[in-house]
């Protein structure tokens, strides 16, 4: 069994992520510009200005582990706590 590439997690960490988002009530899609890195497009179904993209990245501060962030660049959680991402997303997106 061989070891999962660095893009391979961050696919995997950002579909997990739309599917919690979805489940919660949020519209989200896993998006990838042409050149670019994939992120998640989010909204609140009730409200569609409330939209944001989390992006995945490295973190310094956690020896360069996957996490989460906003479009602005505040960390939001590693990449490994989809659900706790999620819950942070929804409380800043608003809770239906």
């Amino acid at each position: 069994m061989g070891t999962e590439t660095t893009g391979g997690a961050v696919a995997r960490h950002l579909h997990e992520l739309r599917d919690w988002l979805d489940a919660a009530g949020f519209t989200a899609t896993v998006e990838t510009p042409r050149g670019g890195m994939p992120y998640v497009r989010v909204g609140n179904r009730h409200a569609p200005v409330l939209c944001e993209k989390i992006r995945i990245d490295r973190y310094r501060p956690d020896g360069d582990a996957l996490w989460f962030f906003y479009s602005w660049g505040d960390p939001i959680c590693p990449a490994r706590e989809t659900g706790r991402a999620a819950q942070e997303i929804t409380n800043v997106l608003g809770n239906r």
